[in-house]
């Protein structure tokens, strides 16, 4: 598997343009005011909450923008790290376990 290397802020704006979506119908989506909304896209790094909470307000996986799939293996695999205080790890799980994401790394074990 490759794995792009790519500034998060300029995937998702990338993202936004392709799918003809307005910074400032994301920003009402998920609460906050377009100046805010534009300020995470200039940042090299999102929280995987504020990613998943994109995702949701566009309707896109972003994370699977980050793989591109290698012609010799049969499926796409996505590694996936997450950094986080250890007072929040149980709140993440969560946040993770609610998306659905929880199970199906669990059962890809």
């Amino acid at each position: 598997m490759l794995v792009k290397e790519l500034h998060v802020g300029q995937l998702i704006r990338a993202t936004l343009n392709e799918q003809n979506i307005k910074l400032l119908d994301v920003a009402k989506k998920i609460g906050i005011s377009k100046q805010t909304f534009n300020g995470w896209l200039k940042k090299d790094d999102i929280s995987v909450k504020d990613l998943f909470t994109i995702s949701e307000a566009i309707n896109y996986d972003l994370v699977k923008r980050f793989c591109l799939p290698n012609e010799n293996e049969q499926e796409t695999k996505v590694v996936l790290h997450i950094e986080v205080e250890k007072n929040k790890v149980n709140d993440v799980l969560k946040i993770v376990q609610d998306k659905q994401l929880y199970n199906i790394l669990k059962n890809s074990e």
